[in-house]
């Protein structure tokens, strides 16, 4: 038999482990949440720039589009 003291701290640890676990499941619908406005938003900004709705135009101008490395941000040069 262990000590009761030992026993309430098991016991307080997995209470602790089980809000954390809860706690990480709201912050990754939270963030699989803000992943889609983000896209949406960016599908928006790329209707409203190319000036069309139709998504293969956008899919094409996508497709031409050479990613960067420093997050679009000019160099500086």
């Amino acid at each position: 038999m262990v000590s009761k003291k030992l026993a309430t701290r098991l016991e307080k640890k997995q209470e602790e482990l089980t809000n954390a676990q809860e706690k990480v499941t709201v912050l990754k619908d939270e963030v699989t949440d803000l992943k889609k406005q983000v896209q949406l938003e960016l599908l928006q900004k790329l209707q409203e720039n190319l000036q069309t709705e139709n998504l293969a135009d956008i899919e094409q101008f996508i497709a031409q589009v050479t990613p960067t490395d420093n997050g679009g941000e000019p160099n500086g040069d």
